[in-house]
């Protein structure tokens, strides 16, 4: 099995990879879907030097002793850092453990498995299942189709644009922001203790509804939804659509609102008076 001890900047191409681990603690990472060669470029490392393996399509990045199953409980002051850029196949797999460095992953079809303590993690352009666990660190992620799972104690979870088949997130603290269009028969669960959460749909949206908080504000832009009265709690909820999908919002006090994305204009919009008069001029 080729192995590499990086303790300096270089350039490494692998005929092929079909599964990607990285664990890092400190710096930075892109992983970015290619059609060339996949190649791991290390921009600058600091501190112990990084090891890098690979097996029959499986390429490793990271430090020994820094273990998936661990990485969440990873609290040791250590000063190792490294810049690293990954190209790999869209359709590869990949698990992403960072404690502080921030992380980019970029055109994946087959989704991601990712972990953080205090790190920023972003996700664009992926599909597939995503599987997301921080302490502190937040997750964005821009036109993501699929499912998304996202843990967090404190971390924050912002995504906009694409459609979801499922979206799963459980948070003590932390904001909650999606804007994006749910599958047909598609669901949201989402859990928080003071955490707020703000939600987007499409005005055409297709699903059961029910946001609640037991003393939080709830309120939603979707007329057909209704408050439910009950004693020590606000609750609304309703059907959009045929209620195909089901859309649960839960917190203890965290603030729940449901805004409505207006659908796309169809027709172009009318001339106005004067504009029609320079367009007559014009043609004289």
């Amino acid at each position: 099995m080729p192995h590499w001890t990086v303790d300096a900047p270089m350039s490494l191409d692998f005929d092929d990879v079909t599964a990607l681990q990285v664990r890092l603690i400190d710096g930075t990472v892109a992983v970015l879907a290619t059609d060339d060669r996949p190649s791991v470029v290390v921009s600058g490392v600091s501190g112990r030097p990084l090891q890098v393996s690979y097996d029959a399509g499986a390429l490793t990045i990271g430090y020994d002793m820094l273990s998936w199953e661990r990485l969440l409980d990873w609290l040791k002051p250590v000063h190792d850092s490294a810049a690293i850029t990954v190209t790999v196949p869209a359709d590869c797999q990949i698990q992403l453990g960072v404690v502080s460095a921030s992380a980019v992953v970029c055109g994946l079809s087959s989704g991601a498995a990712v972990k953080g303590v205090s790190s920023e993690i972003t996700l664009d352009g992926v599909s597939g299942d995503v599987q997301a666990d921080t302490v502190s660190g937040a997750l964005e992620g821009r036109d993501v189709d699929g499912a998304v799972r996202f843990k967090s104690v404190s971390g924050d979870l912002t995504l906009a644009g694409g459609s979801l088949s499922r979206l799963e997130a459980d948070n003590i603290s932390g904001q909650v922001a999606a804007d994006v269009a749910l599958d047909v028969a598609g669901a949201m669960r989402i859990s928080t203790i003071s955490g707020d959460v703000t939600l987007r749909l499409p005005e055409a949206s297709d699903a059961r509804v029910r946001l609640h908080s037991t003393s939080g504000n709830v309120r939603s832009e979707f007329g057909v939804l209704r408050p439910v009265m009950s004693p020590g709690s606000h609750t609304v909820s309703g059907n959009l659509g045929g209620g195909s999908g089901n859309v649960s919002v839960n917190s203890v006090s965290g603030a729940v609102t449901l805004l409505r994305r207006p659908g796309r204009r169809t027709t172009p919009p009318a001339e106005s008076p004067r504009a029609e008069a320079e367009m007559e001029s014009e043609t004289r």
